[in-house]
């Protein structure tokens, strides 16, 4: 098999992966990048390691946020106004 069939391949397959993954999933990861975190003292580290972090829990609680706000709107067929 070329490499260039194989590079389309596996380029499919990772899409499809992408497509598959739950709100569960993304939580999940989200919350496993906090907790990665968590215990790190920004006292102790560079300061472009501390705007990493910072950064890290920022992302992750916005994905946390955006996916909860998703199901909500789903459970309570909630109509955006805002």
């Amino acid at each position: 098999m070329s490499d260039e069939k194989q590079t389309e391949i596996s380029e499919e397959i990772e899409w499809e992966d992408a497509e598959t993954t739950t709100r569960s999933d993304l939580i999940s990861c989200a919350y496993y990048a906090i907790s990665a975190v968590e215990d790190i003292d920004l006292t102790l580290v560079s300061k472009m390691e501390a705007n990493r972090i910072k950064t890290i829990r920022r992302q992750s609680l916005d994905i946390i946020a955006n996916v909860i706000a998703e199901m909500h709107a789903e459970i309570f067929d909630v109509e955006e106004d805002i």
